[in-house]
């Protein structure tokens, strides 16, 4: 994949004089350009042939992000409207809904499976996996990660609440109180939202870009 890596970005190569640009994560891609005529796809496919590569035609798709959205790395992409401008638009990439669900279900999982954990040890079994999503989606003037964040913010809350409710946290001394608050002020409990590094969203003029997903495998 590197080598096709190279040559799909070689400047003044095919691809680039066709205006496509490759962007790829080990064997995960995406083909970016305003338009992708079929004879380039046609001349991937040859040199993935070459390669004894295929690609993986139920996970790969031709999108047109203007009107609808893509999966990619546990990201979605999609084309929304500008809040400044209504005459432009941007691509929003933002944790996919299934990512979302994943920590959500892990976080769960922690808080049932611990029984009367002192507060610090508490925070030591949350905070590598709170740390680890938000540092991944977390990207500087790329992702749309706000809302994400926000909502696994009140998820914790949730959690933690019925957590030090339970009949295990009885003597606990944050049993009906603020847990997460008091977690984060004096635990150091990592806080999805207040981390998000909140900005404007930006614009990009006339967005029309078409891409082509795709997976590859080794031909057995």
């Amino acid at each position: 994949m590197n080598i096709l890596d190279r040559i799909v970005n070689k400047e003044e190569g095919y691809f680039d004089r066709n205006g496509v640009k490759m962007i790829r994560y080990a064997d995960d891609f995406i083909l970016i350009s305003k338009h992708i005529k079929q004879e380039v796809i046609i001349r991937l496919h040859s040199y993935l042939q070459r390669m004894e590569l295929t690609i993986n035609t139920e996970k790969s798709k031709k999108v047109n992000v203007k009107e609808s959205s893509f999966d990619f790395l546990g990201f979605t992409f999609r084309t929304n409207r500008s809040l400044f401008d209504e005459r432009k638009s941007y691509i929003r990439i933002e944790p996919k809904a299934k990512s979302q669900k994943k920590i959500r279900q892990k976080i769960n999982m922690v808080l049932k499976h611990i029984g009367h954990y002192r507060p610090e040890e508490v925070v030591g079994e949350l905070n590598p996996k709170i740390r680890g999503w938000v540092n991944y989606y977390r990207i500087d003037k790329v992702s749309h990660t706000q809302l994400a964040f926000r909502k696994l913010d009140g998820y914790l809350r949730l959690r933690l609440r019925r957590y030090y409710n339970r009949k295990s946290q009885k003597g606990s001394n944050l049993r009906g109180q603020q847990a997460f608050d008091i977690l984060v002020r004096d635990y150091g409990l990592k806080s999805p939202y207040v981390s998000t590094g909140l900005r404007p969203a930006y614009a990009c003029d006339e967005i029309n870009r078409k891409a082509v997903c795709g997976k590859t495998a080794r031909t057995v």
